[in-house]
């Protein structure tokens, strides 16, 4: 599971890429979409309510009909060759038609029905009273156990293997007897990590040896589930460690975790995001396919628990913006557990900073409030806002307003897949004082207001709450609509 201490790729054309005429290849397209990540092999793609989320593989020999577009998540594409939306596709033909505003035939597509979702399902941390069919319309990514991947892939879940590289414990898959797999201090010794009576221990990034174990170990959960991304826990591994190590020196330590990284022939996905500016390079390697930022704009253990404010929600909110420019997923993960109906007021505010920056293909809202089914999913995942009325920011530093309040409108925002509009997230950061509700566009009469659990819970979101008020206090976020 994802631990609590720490913390869509972009690839080039294949060789044989070439542009081409749009529906140049004969017969039907196994699937139909718009591209949300892309590695150096694989897409993924939205089919949408006939198909879901699908990995589309391809290699130096499928052709691209790229018709002026790059192979980049927010593109719409048909794909040819072999598989089926309940698998995986391996594509003869990618043909890309165009930006997410046209579909094949010229028609606007169906607006996403949630944003990108995340959440753990069976498994270690997950609930066992939701089924993955239950789930799938509303869940996009889902941390599973082997046991359970190929289930709930086939429901059309996206599915994460988590694996903690650099700590292992003796009952953890890459600890073996080879002393070159562990990092040792300065007198030769191992260096135990502990979290409880187990200790982990800290290992070499650098090792040969490790990294062929981790080849080998990934390679056997490929061949027991469908695992559509590693997640690799703890990437800023010298956080909290005493004595730092000297062999492999600390000095060398980021360079070694990325190179380790950049080696793997799978997708993956880091913790550790938000910890240091080495770490956050890590997001342009080719073989990630996202980051993770733990404690995201909800954090139980932040100085300002249980809401992220001040400077660490400025970077947050730029490493959402990196993420998105770099083409790959930021998996927004929030801490807090309390009860969901208890934390409307947080659950306002995360959303709201998520979707300051958010980007469509790239943003994956990730929560963990009590709900009595078990699953994390909100219905506030149900508003998804389209058309920013101004281009994407490089930081969110221009997105403040006079006054001091973040804001960005947005030109027609869906709720639960119906248009209610205009719309625009709005959020004070401050940990303390109010800001004024800034001058905007137009006037926006009604707040998004949120009721109940989560969305399988019979939890509800709309469109017509409360007129904002005039003044935001601290920790607060809204979503207004006119």
């Amino acid at each position: 599971m994802v631990s609590a201490c720490s913390g869509g790729g972009g690839g080039s054309l294949p060789v044989g890429a070439h542009g081409g005429t749009p529906g140049s290849q004969s017969g039907a397209p196994v699937a139909s979409g718009t591209i949300y990540a892309v590695s150096s092999h694989t897409i993924g793609l939205n089919g949408g309510t006939n198909c879901g989320y699908v990995n589309v593989s391809y290699t130096s020999s499928t052709t691209i009909d790229a018709n002026g577009y790059a192979l980049a998540p927010g593109v719409y594409a048909n794909v040819y060759g072999t598989g089926s939306c309940t698998t995986s596709i391996a594509a003869s033909t990618i043909s890309l038609l165009g930006d997410v505003s046209q579909n094949a035939g010229g028609s606007s597509t169906v607006p996403q029905a949630h944003v990108l979702t995340a959440d753990y399902l069976g498994g270690y941390a997950g609930t066992k009273t939701v089924t993955a069919q239950q789930a799938a319309p509303v869940l996009t990514w889902a941390e599973v156990s082997i046991q359970d991947a190929n289930n709930v892939a086939a429901a059309g879940i996206k599915t994460l293997d988590y694996v903690d590289p650099f700590r292992q414990a003796a009952t953890d898959p890459l600890y073996t007897p080879d002393e070159t797999t562990f990092a040792h201090d300065c007198s030769g010794s191992r260096i135990p990590i502990y979290f409880g009576s187990a200790p982990q221990y800290l290992m070499n990034p650098g090792s040969a040896d490790l990294q062929t174990l981790m080849e080998d170990w990934q390679a056997g959960e490929l061949r027991s589930g469908h695992i559509d991304a590693f997640f690799y826990d703890d990437i800023d591994t010298l956080y909290g460690v005493s004595p730092l190590p000297c062999d492999p020196p600390a000095s060398s330590w980021d360079s070694l975790i990325a190179s380790f990284i950049d080696a793997s022939q799978h997708p993956v996905v880091f913790n550790g995001f938000a910890m240091n500016a080495d770490s956050a390079g890590l997001i342009a390697l080719s073989s990630v396919l996202g980051g993770m930022v733990e404690g995201c704009y909800g954090d139980a253990s932040s100085a300002t628990a249980p809401y992220t404010t001040g400077s660490d929600w400025i970077r947050n909110e730029n490493l959402q913006l990196a993420a998105a420019a770099a083409q790959k997923l930021f998996f927004c993960y929030n801490t807090p557990t309390s009860d969901a109906v208890s934390s409307i007021g947080l659950r306002q505010y995360i959303d709201a900073s998520f979707l300051l920056t958010y980007a469509p293909s790239s943003s994956v809202l990730w929560e963990y409030f009590s709900t009595a089914s078990g699953l994390h999913v909100f219905p506030e995942s149900e508003v998804v806002p389209t058309s920013p009325l101004v281009s994407t920011p490089g930081s969110v530093s221009n997105l403040q307003a006079a006054g001091g309040a973040y804001v960005r409108e947005y030109g027609n925002c869906y709720v639960d897949g119906q248009s209610a509009g205009a719309c625009a997230a709005v959020v004070n950061p401050s940990s303390g004082g109010s800001v004024p509700f800034p001058s905007l566009s137009r006037t926006y009469g009604h707040t998004m207001a949120i009721s109940g659990y989560g969305v399988l819970d019979g939890g509800s979101v709309s469109a017509a709450g409360p007129a904002p008020p005039a003044t935001i206090p601290p920790e607060t976020g809204l979503i207004v609509f006119p």
